[in-house]
């Protein structure tokens, strides 16, 4: 693992491509399962194997989370699905690999387990009911770890329906030098490294005060950290956690020297964390970040700045883009303002479908969500 910067080329990349768990989406589990709508499953998968893909196309090596849990030794799948079943289960040594790796993805269902004879005595139970609730958003690789340099950084879930991800990411990836998350909240999609010791990170809707109060500190121990830009995110909708979830929906950085800004970012409050302490900077983000990024850092406003065009493209996650070579990205075909802008100021903009991918996840999620970089330099 070696992660320079968040706009470094991309050279090996975690995915997940959807499967059956998202077949555990009714209207009734959307609430419990904290996502915000059905997906067309066939349709979600021909978009995400485009987005994957343009990612090898573009050089990177793609590693798909479906194929390498079924390279785990079967006892360690056995151990993460008892661990998490809340159905008392049999032995699960009869069960071949495959289905046991899809278990521990797509969950099961009290039926499923009567069916493969692997479920202890009970008294009741129906057909809706889950023994092991499915990993609805592992299509997000980006929250639940992250790389900083040489270190690998087990994140810890706000939402309870994702809380099992960071644990099942350890098992798969076996990072050899691991910070780990255990206080408050912290999630990729709020953490983007700058290089050269310094880090730029959201906190306030999905990662927490807490949860920076918890890591900054170890990562500054393993002499991956120097600064950080802090930035208190705070969503301008009614909905608490809907218009903003993590700093990667608000903004994004195609290049060294560009950026996406929704300009509701000027009103956030910005504080600077050292060894020295931390600082309250009384500049917007965009000037702030000309000291870490580009003196003459030029700013690509979402929807170029205009109420309903950035609003909507805000919306679309138009700032939530993936960086696979200079000057080189990954987005949403449809932000195609925002993606004009960008092709003008000089970044090759390849585009896919979302129309399915960005209806899923608690909030919605982009190119950016799906991607947990392992090198980038």
């Amino acid at each position: 693992m070696d992660l320079k910067s968040e706009f470094s080329p991309l050279k090996k990349v975690v995915v997940s491509t959807p499967g059956k768990e998202k077949e555990r989406l009714t209207p009734k589990t959307l609430y419990e399962l904290q996502y915000a709508e059905i997906p067309d499953l066939e349709e979600l998968r021909s978009e995400h194997d485009e987005f994957k893909r343009k990612l090898s196309e573009a050089g990177a090596e793609v590693v798909d989370i479906r194929d390498e849990i079924k390279k785990l030794p079967k006892g360690e799948i056995i151990e993460y699905i008892i661990k998490r079943s809340e159905c008392a289960l049999t032995s699960l040594e009869s069960l071949d690999i495959t289905t046991l790796a899809d278990i521990a993805i797509s969950g099961l269902t009290f039926t499923e387990a009567k069916a493969l004879g692997i479920l202890k005595d009970s008294i009741v139970g129906e057909e809706a009911d889950l023994c092991l609730r499915p990993l609805v958003n592992i299509m997000f690789t980006r929250d639940p770890g992250m790389v900083m340099g040489k270190t690998y950084i087990a994140g810890k879930m706000r939402w309870e329906s994702r809380r099992a991800e960071p644990e099942l990411l350890l098992k798969i990836l076996k990072p050899e030098n691991v910070v780990k998350a255990e206080r408050g909240f912290f999630e990729g999609g709020d953490f983007m490294p700058l290089g050269y010791g310094k880090l730029l990170m959201g906190f306030g809707t999905r990662s927490s005060a807490l949860g920076i109060n918890d890591v900054l500190p170890k990562l500054v121990d393993q002499g991956e950290l120097d600064e950080a830009v802090l930035v208190r995110l705070e969503t301008p909708e009614y909905h608490p956690n809907k218009g903003i979830g993590h700093l990667d929906t608000v903004m994004g950085i195609p290049s060294k020297d560009v950026i996406i800004y929704y300009s509701y970012l000027d009103s956030m409050k910005v504080y600077i964390y050292s060894k020295g302490g931390t600082r309250r900077v009384d500049r917007p983000l965009r000037e702030v970040l000309k000291d870490y990024l580009a003196r003459d850092l030029r700013v690509v406003l979402i929807g170029n700045g205009e109420y309903y065009s950035e609003e909507r493209e805000h919306w679309l996650l138009a700032s939530n883009i993936i960086v696979v070579d200079n000057n080189k990205i990954v987005a949403y075909e449809h932000n195609r303002i925002t993606n004009k802008l960008l092709t003008e100021a000089g970044i090759k903009v390849i585009t896919f479908r979302g129309n399915e991918i960005i209806k899923e996840g608690g909030e919605r999620s982009g190119p950016r969500c799906m991607t947990l970089p392992l090198i980038k330099k």
